[in-house]
């Protein structure tokens, strides 16, 4: 169904090659795997296949691509999308509209399928997705996970043979990706054939046929799915890539501090409110002391007011009711952004340099020994090479690195991650871990908004867990049962 034979591919401007010498075939029903470091090629696989690139992303592609039979290059971008329909990293990438419900029918309406048949598609994909209380919500309204869910949801509107899948996890909660896998499993029963790009392994580790790893544009190594049951996460962390188990082997290799009970918060919220829309309130009283020191995973459903808080901890948003103390003083929204940073969940937001170091400079420029700090944090987070390149160039790993990067050196009392670990390797993983230890030390204090459990077990002291608009658990991290409990059961 997808053959690559001796593809390479490389962007105008990039120095090298993003993919050489690639030979790949995936048969019909297959549902194969492709993972591997950050930069290492995966996405430019998924855009080869569905024909973004070159038409898209300009470059010199070598080599022979064919889908269903039909070579590639020979096909128009609308006799592609008509055999295989693309979930994108970034799920704003590909809304079209304003709400959920046009956001919905709009591909099938594009692609002029009657009436009625959208509307049977409709109800049959809303009701395996659990959609209908998002159908009459803005996008601009949705968490990022209900975002990610739509993209998915519009590609099964298209009822494609082929599903192509870039990080399809990345924004998910846990029982999401549980509904993910089980939308998986229906589709690879009915002969679909099925190509993921995914650095997070534990729900694909049963369902796929293959797995393959890439480094530096190339395929290395290859696994059957008979030989992954064998395989430990040790083997894969090695390689500096994610555990195919979840809750194996795991330990809070940061134990939490003992807070000596003289220590003042840094930060008190009281009885917080907020509301997009009246009488429907996203946070109802959330009362939390944030303490110096404190490196706070805030977790939650998909929806339910994570991102929310967070902004208005930073000051992007401001409470309607309640109390915001800084050092024992209330402190305004407007003023928050002094002494509060924040790291978005879509990074493209903060990338404002015409290179990664000019966006390293970008407010830095008064910055004590500003060209050390930078080439520091560059060499941290495994940047140094690309410090020329142009910010939109990155992967989404990257541009993930750089994001938080720009957050070390900005030195805040208080910083928010909004997901921070969004499409990074293991490796690329504890680099993170290690700079929010060092952004946070003993007299700062970070809250990271995240549904990454591996990521929460290396650097969180403290879990919060925030449900219907309420902080429903408030707990130290002194081991692994009850968070693995909290993802398995209120996830």
């Amino acid at each position: 169904m997808i053959n690559l034979n001796d593809v390479s591919y490389q962007y105008n401007d990039a120095a090298a090659q993003a993919i050489q010498n690639l030979s790949l075939s995936v048969k019909k029903g297959e549902l194969v795997v492709i993972t591997g470091k950050s930069g290492c090629g995966k996405t430019t696989v998924f855009r080869c296949v569905n024909g973004l690139c070159p038409r898209f992303y300009e470059g010199e592609i070598t080599g022979t691509l064919t889908l269903n039979g039909k070579v590639l290059s020979s096909m128009r971008i609308c006799d592609i999308s008509n055999i295989a329909a693309s979930v994108f990293q970034n799920p704003e990438s590909q809304f079209f509209t304003t709400d959920v419900l046009s956001d919905l029918v709009y591909p099938c309406e594009n692609c002029g399928i009657e009436k009625e048949e959208i509307q049977e598609r409709l109800h049959r994909v809303t009701k395996l997705l659990s959609l209908e209380p998002l159908l009459n919500r803005k996008l601009s309204e949705l968490s990022g996970g209900e975002k990610q869910k739509i993209a998915i949801a519009s590609v099964l509107m298209l009822d494609t043979r082929v599903v192509l899948m870039d990080e399809p996890s990345s924004n998910l909660d846990y029982q999401s990706v549980e509904l993910l896998t089980q939308i998986l499993v229906q589709l690879k029963s009915k002969g679909y054939t099925i190509l993921i790009i995914e650095h997070r392994l534990h729900y694909l580790a049963e369902l796929c046929d293959r797995l393959i790893i890439m480094e530096n544009g190339s395929i290395v190594r290859e696994y059957e799915k008979d030989s992954l049951r064998t395989i430990g996460n040790d083997e894969f962390h090695r390689q500096g890539l994610r555990g195919l188990h979840l809750f194996q082997n795991h330990r809070n290799t940061l134990p939490a501090p003992q807070r000596q009970h003289e220590d003042e918060p840094l930060v008190v919220l009281y009885d917080i409110h907020f509301a997009y829309r009246k009488n429907t309130e996203v946070l109802k009283g959330i009362h939390l002391s944030i303490y110096p020191g404190d490196k706070i995973a805030l977790i939650g459903k998909n929806g339910c007011g994570k991102t929310t808080l967070g902004k208005i901890l930073c000051g992007l948003k401001k409470e309607q009711n309640g109390t915001f103390l800084l050092d024992g003083s209330a402190f305004h929204a407007r003023v928050r952004s002094k002494t509060v940073g924040y790291v978005m969940q879509n990074v493209d937001f903060q990338l404002f340099g015409c290179s990664v170091y000019d966006d390293l400079l970008l407010g830095n420029e008064a910055l004590p020994d500003k060209e050390n700090r930078i080439q520091t944090v560059l060499e941290k987070l495994g940047l140094s090479d690309l410090q020329e390149q142009h910010p939109t160039t990155l992967s989404m790993g990257q541009k993930q690195r750089l994001v938080v990067a720009a957050s070390f050196l900005q030195n805040k009392r208080l910083t928010i991650f909004d997901e921070p670990t969004s499409g990074l390797d293991y490796g690329s993983m504890q680099n993170v871990c290690a700079l929010i230890d060092s952004i946070t030390g003993k007299t700062n204090a970070s809250v990271i908004i995240t549904h990454d459990y591996e990521f929460i077990l290396n650097t969180c002291n403290r879990a919060v867990l925030l449900e219907d608009g309420r902080i429903a658990e408030d707990f130290q991290l002194n081991g692994t049962m009850q968070l693995e409990y909290i993802f398995k059961e209120r996830l």
